[in-house]
């Protein structure tokens, strides 16, 4: 019996009991991957910046050092830990070298290792030239790691994987502007995630979940998200990105045809809609509740810039959990005891629940 079927008898109690499900549910329907609600990793790839450099940061502004302050453990351990969504920051370096050189490291004289920077390929950081150490630098070696948890442990939850494609300048004298996505850069990206994910067993991609239908927003009003039992053991990516570069990575296909990856929807009645990140959930946990009612996936933040770890303040958790987001983020899935004892996690401690706003009980 595949851990699915045993989780649905499992949630199968806690979706009729729960209290949060503002309509009655069908005696029979299909559960599906966004009946559930999972915890997962913010800036996924991030090491610490080290003190020296981090201390200089804070002096030129205390803010930004204060947000900038946080750290995560390799991408395998998180995946073990429970974390079903992770995001990678990706850079567009084709020729190799771009980034290879920071400058923060030479303004305070710490000794920097270029490792694969100097290679041609996506690479994976945070911001160019300040916060650019990373436990995966190149975006290969992210999906590697990824794809090899998936075959050690075939019957996950399906997991997102957020990709934001990073080009934007910083107000630093000397620092390296990055290479634009255009639709050549689009197409490396795609095609990089496809070497990876190659067989139709690891990814789902919006082909996949638009079927015959003529858009992936008539396939979400009328099957929905894949089921459960077609969604195990699955990965998904999505194009985390305002309208202006998501327009660029649709390069023509209003429903995504042929690409690897979902993108973010501003409106819920685009062709392509189907994902939505919605980061405030405090602000926005209205707008979280009606899309996750209408059958799309959301992606919120528990905590942000270090606020909630510094403070133990759980309010914007407590919203993430209560808004029925799918896929919540958080820098702390392990507490920073100097600050606090501030965690983002489900309750029980679960990797995975039946999200409070689901739409169908488990048979």
């Amino acid at each position: 019996m595949r851990p699915v079927s045993i989780l649905s008898a499992a949630l199968a109690v806690m979706f009729g009991l729960n209290a949060c499900t503002q309509t009655p549910m069908p005696e029979t329907c299909t559960a599906r991957m966004s009946d559930l609600q999972t915890i997962g990793s913010h800036n996924s790839y991030k090491l610490a910046i080290p003190d020296d450099e981090l201390a200089l940061l804070t002096a030129t502004s205390p803010e930004w050092g204060a947000a900038l302050d946080y750290a995560h453990l390799p991408l395998f351990e998180q995946l073990t830990l429970g974390m079903r969504q992770l995001e990678l920051d990706v850079f567009y370096d084709p020729d190799g070298g771009r980034y290879a050189d920071p400058l923060l490291p030479k303004m305070v004289g710490t000794t920097y290792s270029k490792g694969v920077l100097d290679l041609p390929g996506f690479k994976v950081l945070h911001v160019q030239d300040v916060d650019h150490r990373s436990s995966c630098l190149a975006l290969k070696s992210c999906l590697a790691v990824i794809r090899g948890w998936m075959r050690l442990n075939p019957d996950h939850a399906p997991l997102l994987i957020l990709i934001n494609a990073k080009q934007a300048t910083i107000d630093l004298p000397g620092s390296v502007d990055p290479l634009p996505f255009d639709a050549t850069a689009f197409d490396a990206l795609d095609a990089e995630i496809r070497s990876l994910f190659y067989d139709s067993d690891a990814l789902l991609t919006p082909d996949d979940v638009r079927g015959d239908y003529p858009t992936l927003r008539e396939a979400m009003q009328s099957e929905g998200w894949p089921s459960l039992d077609q969604a195990w053991g699955k990965v998904f990516f999505a194009l985390d990105e305002p309208s202006d570069v998501v327009d660029v990575y649709r390069r023509g296909e209003t429903s995504l045809q042929g690409h690897a990856m979902f993108v973010n929807s501003e409106d819920p009645a685009a062709d392509d809609a189907a994902y939505f990140t919605i980061n405030d959930p405090i602000q926005q946990g209205d707008v979280i509740a009606q899309r996750v009612k209408a059958g799309f996936i959301v992606r919120t933040r528990a905590d942000a810039n270090t606020v909630e770890a510094r403070t133990g303040d759980r309010t914007r958790l407590d919203a993430a959990l209560a808004s029925g987001a799918q896929y919540i983020s958080t820098d702390y899935y392990r507490p920073r005891r100097e600050w606090s004892d501030y965690v983002a996690e489900l309750p029980g401690k679960e990797t995975i629940r039946a999200n409070p706003r689901a739409t169908c009980a488990f048979p």
